[in-house]
């Protein structure tokens, strides 16, 4: 029960459209912010009663009498012709409430519309692979966009120690991360098409990744899952389809990170990534006991060091933008000035001169702008590698799932 009568009242458009049609009569209420707010709930209850009334005359009495024939009543509606009022016990007569309708497609990209025509991107679709702290930011970004279209992959349940960094909360803790984030989508965009599966991704599902993945035909893939294996099997089997792809890399702690974006046929992989530039691959955020474990060494345990949500968020901030620009490619939009500064296929971000790094003598940023410093992206070029067994001449038929991965390329810099 609510604490307090409310003062304010929340509808969907469905349910007012069954209430002027006289097929919705009794229903539940759910309540926030003390009682003050009341949503209408599709569900059997008598806390909000319609009654329809002929005359406006008729108003005060009937409402009176709704109010006082049944004290389980908390709000009453009353509907003349094709106005609505709804009133809470007071003054009598009962206390009018103000409304609010939901429409059933909201329109929550309006401001925004400015920037580019939304509607655009309701046609548009991103598979988002991972959905920890970077995959979440990342979908949130683009869900405020205006992209309605999404297909989720994630093994994983949100844990306590997630939230912290995540765009879920306490209330969902335990459920399986593509649900909770299905749930944030919808709770912005309700006319949002989501598909979800629960997977790890390696070579046990990859024939089924690989089939869901052209069964769902992205525009573009955006990949955020935390181990390298993953990324390499994502790698070959997004470049094999010519299916866009952009990979999100946060180094230990959370000191900086990289983004890698691949244009099959046009950029390097992410293979060509990891064979050019091992070390860089190789520094990863060890933000779980699944990560810790896999790059353990019999005589060292790895210690769990996720790094802050705020430095976490310029790496995904980038790879939502260059996701953005690729959905919009073709439209025009205020936006496209960015393709000539975008034109980098890997970006390196550095939120702080982590010690025992390459990047320990940069210099502070300061009020310089000649020398590499912190706190700047920085794009860049990286060439193909024609020999690279995943997107150059090196054949892939006829040979084992893995046996077309960089296996050297999996050592930890650190093991001799």
């Amino acid at each position: 029960m609510a604490l307090s009568s409310p003062s304010h009242i929340v509808v969907r458009q469905a349910e007012v459209n069954r209430i002027l049609a006289g097929t919705f009569k009794e229903a539940r209420l759910a309540y926030r912010d003390e009682g003050e707010v009341a949503t209408v709930l599709d569900q059997p209850g008598d806390e909000f009663r319609v009654i329809h009334i002929d005359e406006i005359d008729q108003l005060g009495h009937s409402v009176a009498e709704a109010i006082g024939a049944n004290t389980g009543t908390t709000v009453v509606c009353a509907v003349i012709g094709d106005m609505i009022r709804c009133f809470v016990p007071g003054n009598g007569i009962g206390q009018p409430l103000s409304i609010t309708v939901l429409p059933d497609k909201a329109d929550v990209f309006d401001r925004v519309r400015g920037i580019f025509e939304t509607a655009v991107l309701a046609g548009r679709s991103v598979a988002v692979l991972g959905l920890g702290s970077g995959g979440s930011f990342i979908l949130r970004e683009l869900i405020k966009c205006g992209v309605s279209r999404f297909l989720l992959i994630d093994h994983d349940r949100l844990e306590v120690g997630n939230i912290c960094r995540h765009e879920c909360g306490l209330s969902d803790v335990g459920r399986l991360k593509v649900n909770a984030m299905r749930d944030y989508v919808l709770d912005r965009n309700p006319s949002a098409d989501i598909t979800t599966l629960k997977m790890h991704i390696d070579s046990n599902t990859q024939e089924e990744f690989s089939t869901t993945l052209q069964a769902f035909k992205p525009d573009i893939v955006v990949c955020a899952t935390d181990n390298r294996t993953s990324r390499l099997l994502i790698n070959r089997i997004c470049v094999q389809a010519g299916l866009p792809a952009i990979y999100a890399g946060v180094f230990r702690r959370a000191y900086g990170g990289q983004v890698l974006r691949v244009i099959p046929g046009l950029t390097p992989c992410y293979q060509c990534f990891v064979s050019a530039l091992p070390t860089m691959a190789s520094d990863h955020e060890i933000s779980t006991e699944d990560a810790a474990t896999r790059i353990a060494y019999s005589d060292l345990a790895v210690a769990i060091e996720p790094g802050l949500a705020s430095d976490i968020a310029p790496i995904a901030l980038l790879v939502a933008k260059l996701a953005l620009m690729e959905l919009l490619a073709g439209t025009s939009s205020t936006l496209e000035p960015l393709n000539d500064d975008l034109v980098a296929p890997l970006y390196l971000w550095l939120n702080r001169r982590e010690q025992e790094t390459e990047y320990a003598s940069w210099h502070p940023m300061a009020t310089g702008i000649d020398e590499l410093s912190i706190l700047r992206w920085y794009g860049i070029g990286l060439s193909r590698n024609e020999e690279c067994p995943a997107c150059g001449s090196m054949p892939l038929e006829g040979i084992s799932p893995d046996a077309d991965l960089d296996v050297s390329a999996f050592q930890h810099p650190s093991a001799s």
